[in-house]
């Protein structure tokens, strides 16, 4: 599989999750007690914030930008590109922080924390249509 079709992948694998997303936070962000749909949510959302890294490392293979050393590193460098901007990088790189949480401190998790990632669901869809016309202008 090449980098276009990888990232085709990638950008279809988040939309399915958006998808599950909004079904899933349909009636607000569910707590702890609403059990499936509190750890169904948590999924989702570490789900979506790891493809959202992946994305942004095929797009700098795909670029030549180099390899990230860490998951902030590759909003740093499609910043330093100009796929992105400034306050895109800032907003990304603070969800970094979540995804850790949801992988290595889960039990700390609470729905101040999703409502957190939440909040940050309108940058992250802006990334995917940035990284789609990226891509195009790559093309071109």
């Amino acid at each position: 599989m090449n980098s276009t079709d990888r990232i085709v992948t990638i950008i279809g694998d988040i939309n399915r999750y958006h998808h599950d997303y909004v079904i899933l936070s349909h009636n607000g962000i569910p707590t702890p007690s609403e059990c499936a749909r509190y750890h169904g949510l948590s999924m989702v959302l570490f789900t979506m914030l790891n493809l959202i890294f992946e994305l942004g490392e095929e797009i700098l293979v795909m670029d030549n930008a180099g390899i990230p050393h860490s998951y902030r590193d590759i909003f740093s460098r499609l910043f330093t590109i100009g796929a992105i901007t400034e306050a895109m990088k800032c907003d990304l790189t603070n969800l970094v922080y979540y995804r850790n949480r949801l992988a290595h401190q889960y039990t700390g998790m609470d729905t101040s924390d999703l409502v957190a990632i939440s909040e940050k669901m309108e940058v992250i869809c802006d990334f995917v249509k940035i990284m789609k016309e990226h891509i195009t202008s790559h093309r071109a």
